[in-house]
């Protein structure tokens, strides 16, 4: 969702719900390296906005007109609007993606499943260090992604994906996969039912 009302607040409630939601997430040997900078002052939001605007426009150069084009170019523009900005960080040996992206998805879930839109963006990285200067990042650490919340603007329903059958295969490439279903739990509507389960893991399906 990158359309995001700046007049709306999240609450630091919901802030913590979605940032514990993200610490349930596996990473490699438990070490748990991701740190979280939730930046909510508008001066330093702007900034970054003003960071994100610079990189992101360079990167969309000679892209043509499209509904997502569009939306991303509405992002770009309103970046430093978005209530809150969430940083997620590494310090330690433990710095592979591996053990960042499971805690941004789990976060991102929660953030859905309290009504509270994400998008994960980085094109931040074409200029880090001026991010790391904006937020007192020491130069030991990495930044991986800024993820705008806040409620959203317009019509937010769900995306439109592709089959599963359509994506995956059985024991080899290209070797179409079907599934068998022998529960009567149907796809759709996951966002609640993830955050339910990143919220208290040992809960049944």
């Amino acid at each position: 969702m990158r359309r995001l009302d700046p007049a709306r607040s999240v609450s630091d409630e919901d802030i913590r719900r979605v940032l514990e939601a993200a610490t349930k997430a596996p990473s490699g040997g438990n070490r748990q390296p991701v740190r979280w900078i939730v930046v909510t002052d508008p001066e330093l939001r702007s900034q970054l906005g003003e960071v994100y605007q610079r990189c992101a426009a360079k990167l969309m150069e000679g892209d043509e007109d499209s509904p997502l084009t569009r939306s991303s170019w509405y992002l770009i523009e309103h970046f430093g609007e978005a209530p809150v900005l969430i940083v997620a960080c590494t310090e330690g040996e433990n710095r592979r993606p591996a053990s960042v992206l499971p805690a941004v998805q789990n976060l991102m879930l929660a953030a859905r499943g309290l009504g509270l839109g994400t998008t994960l963006t980085t094109s931040h990285l074409e200029d880090e260090v001026a991010v790391k200067r904006i937020l007192g990042i020491p130069e030991n650490v990495e930044t991986y992604c800024i993820i705008p919340m806040g409620y959203p603007l317009g019509r937010w329903g769900e995306a439109p994906r592709k089959p599963v059958e359509e994506v995956a295969y059985r024991d080899r490439w290209n070797n179409p996969a079907s599934f068998v279903y022998k529960s009567r739990k149907t796809p759709g509507k996951w966002a609640a039912f993830v955050y339910k389960r990143v919220q208290n893991p040992s809960s049944g399906y």
